[in-house]
């Protein structure tokens, strides 16, 4: 049966490079959207707790009474001063494709097999792939990074005539990669929420909530009528958690 299952004043729990983060952080902020392969995503100490430094590795888990649920697992790519605050810019396995150049000249050569080759570049690993089976004539570029090389790939499997291909990571940093009826979507069973129990405000097509674990391509219910998540916006402090929900009709692979 479709759920919820809210976090009330949650505990935000960081691993840095494998060690528990004991201080309390000012906040955690986590950007998902459809279009955007990558997250955005943030932590907050102040400036006189020396935590975090660029490469590590990150965990960030929300706790509330006795439910701890994983948000985010990536990295630390970024460090910047914001006021009394130190900022950890985070990022999840879409920086190794950024960081990562290949050089791919391929013939007659299966889409699945271009793009695993670029994920084994990339030291990626763990993957939900559903790729259609093409046989793609000529790709071949001058050197470029491994994101770029997948997204010239799902336009090349455009021309075949597939589309509404996308890939990104989720909150274990698993990649996926495929369209809304398959991989190429987060996983979950629908949400439920009534207007007058659940929603904080709403608004055209947007609604916000307390935290939840999801993302975009989730679907909901909101008042018995289904719809999907474009874009999440997640901010949890100390004083206030919020999750702002953009949404439009969900889509069906039946067409209806």
């Amino acid at each position: 049966m479709p759920n919820r299952k809210y976090l009330q004043h949650p505990v935000v729990l960081v691993t840095l490079a494998g060690t528990e983060v004991e201080p309390q952080s000012a906040y955690f902020t986590l950007l998902t959207d459809q279009g955007l392969p990558p997250v955005m995503a943030s932590l907050a100490y102040p400036l006189d707790t020396p935590v975090g430094a660029v490469g590590d590795t990150v965990t960030v888990s929300l706790h509330a009474e006795t439910e701890t649920i994983r948000y985010f697992t990536g990295m630390v790519y970024k460090l910047y001063d914001e006021g009394v605050l130190r900022v950890l810019a985070l990022a999840d396995g879409y920086q190794k494709l950024c960081d990562t150049t290949v050089n791919p000249a391929y013939r007659k050569e299966r889409a699945k097999r271009i793009l695993q080759d670029t994920l084994d570049a990339a030291g990626i690993t763990e993957t939900a792939i559903t790729c259609p089976d093409v046989e793609v004539k000529r790709f071949s570029t001058v050197r470029i990074s491994a994101a770029r090389c997948i997204t010239l790939l799902i336009k090349a499997l455009e021309e075949h005539g597939h589309t509404g291909l996308r890939y990104f990571f989720n909150e274990q940093d698993v990649f996926h990669f495929g369209t809304g009826d398959d991989t190429g979507r987060n996983e979950g069973e629908p949400i439920v929420l009534e207007t007058a129990k659940d929603i904080i405000t709403k608004g055209e097509g947007q609604i916000t909530i307390l935290p939840l674990q999801i993302r975009h391509s989730r679907k909901v219910l909101i008042d018995e009528i289904e719809q999907e998540t474009v874009r999440t916006d997640l901010r949890v402090s100390r004083h206030r958690s919020r999750l702002t929900l953009w949404l439009k009709e969900a889509h069906r692979a039946d067409g209806q």
